[in-house]
């Protein structure tokens, strides 16, 4: 009877261990790393199979994109240049140059000029420049020009 009561509290106890290993692991993928890029040289630098959220703060400084890194890149007050399959998701007063089959989710006062067959779902009072075989989505109050064979809906 004493083993069997040893047994059961050792059992928990394991139990628990492992519970409480499991939960670690779950919250950990709950957490999304995030890094602030301020340079291109930061950009450059960052791990290509960086897996999170990058901040741009750049200021006035241009940084260019030529693949993906990371989850989601978000521009807030930025000047980026998305090349080749890069996304970038504009806030504020970003601006962006999209190129190649990039593609661009522009929020708030941003710009962006898409060329290439790029893509930008423009919101809220972003406007768009859509160059080349560019497609635009607007929505909100934004603002499209459209030339060449770009199309917008």
């Amino acid at each position: 009877m004493m083993l069997m009561i040893i047994f059961l509290i050792l059992s928990s106890i394991v139990l628990g261990f492992a519970i409480f290993e499991i939960y670690k692991i779950l919250e950990g993928e709950k957490k999304m790393r995030e890094v602030i890029i301020k340079t291109q040289e930061d950009w450059d630098k960052l791990d290509k199979d960086f897996d999170g959220i990058v901040y741009f703060e750049n200021g006035q400084n241009w940084i260019t994109i030529r693949e993906n890194k990371g989850y989601r890149r978000i521009i807030k007050a930025s000047k980026v240049v998305a090349r080749g399959n890069s996304s970038v998701e504009a806030w504020g007063n970003s601006s962006v140059v999209a190129r190649g089959n990039s593609s661009v989710e522009a929020r708030g006062n941003s710009s962006v000029v898409a060329r290439g067959n790029s893509s930008v779902e423009a919101w809220e009072n972003s406007s768009v420049e859509a160059r080349e075989n560019s497609s635009v989505v607007a929505r909100g109050n934004s603002s499209v020009e459209a030339r060449g064979n770009s199309s917008v809906v």
